[in-house]
């Protein structure tokens, strides 16, 4: 069933799609059965590398690779720690350190989960950009449409938990809406948004913050997310955000576009308003937002 509803920051969408699941009992779920048809295989003895046993191989793997509580997905969906474990990740809507203060509806894991046409994309670009000695920084990938209504709900709660001085400075809560970094819904919800930063390759990672100054102050005081200077931080509602804001010093520029033309290359489109954020163009559910929660 298909319901309206108002939800996201930083696009537009449609309808809301809310699916379900068959909810399998947990035994069956701990041997790898689930809904969307998935059986744990055995194999006993590998003896010569064919095709076949190498294909077997890898979805051993990525079993193995999945956490064992892990729900399962939507047809057409998957996680891309299970595809490129070594994208880094760090899916701020799962925990408290997001412009709402709060971990959001939704986020039941740290997970980032995109339709496979995307995920591919993603690794293709974090390919491209290691020959140039970058990598690649998640911070959101599919967001479920419930999330979306709940930025919505918040910024009509100014008694609600708020990181203010971090993520908007100088912009009142209730004027997000209307300078547009606050949305009616979201790309995200489509499953072939992400938003994404830049690394170093083999940068160790850093945790999740807990505090910082302005997201547009200076490297040193703001979020710390890599070891390179993007100009702000991730969901800065900032005019300096935009991917070329003319009052970012040119270091910071030429590491948005470094990360912006691996995107392109791959088949990504950007925002010009956010240097973080990026829609597969040819992405597999133009007009179908979900609501599955990250679990």
């Amino acid at each position: 069933m298909a319901k309206k509803k108002r939800g996201s920051h930083g696009d537009q969408g449609g309808f809301v799609i809310f699916t379900e699941r068959l909810a399998l009992p947990r035994r069956h779920r701990d041997r790898g059965r689930s809904a969307a048809g998935w059986r744990q295989l055995s194999y006993r003895g590998m003896p010569g590398p064919t095709p076949g046993r190498w294909a077997l191989a890898a979805t051993l793997l990525m079993l193995v690779s999945r956490p064992v509580d892990a729900e399962p997905l939507p047809a057409g969906f998957v996680r891309l720690r299970e595809l490129a474990p070594s994208i880094a990740q760090d899916i701020r809507y799962a925990t408290p350190f997001n412009f709402t203060g709060a971990a959001v509806p939704g986020y039941g894991r740290a997970e980032c989960v995109l339709t496979r046409e995307a995920a591919n994309a993603l690794v293709r670009a974090e390919t491209r950009l290691a020959r140039q000695g970058y990598g690649l920084k998640l911070f959101d990938c599919y967001r479920p449409a419930r999330a979306v209504a709940a930025f919505n709900e918040w910024v009509k709660r100014p008694d609600a938990a708020d990181l203010g001085r971090v993520f908007h400075p100088g912009i009142a809560r209730g004027n997000l809406v209307a300078k547009g970094y606050i949305a009616g819904n979201s790309s995200h919800s489509r499953g072939s948004t992400v938003d994404v930063g830049l690394v170093r390759a083999g940068e160790a990672a850093l945790p999740t913050p807990v505090d910082a100054g302005p997201c547009d102050g200076p490297l040193a005081t703001r979020p710390r997310e890599t070891s390179l200077d993007l100009g702000t931080s991730f969901d800065c509602f900032s005019d300096n955000s935009a991917l070329r804001h003319p009052g970012v010093a040119s270091e910071a520029r030429r590491n948005r576009e470094t990360l912006a033309a691996a995107m392109a290359a791959e088949g990504f489109r950007g925002y010009g308003k956010e240097w973080w954020h990026f829609t597969l163009a040819k992405e597999p559910f133009p007009k179908t937002p979900f609501d599955f929660a990250i679990e």
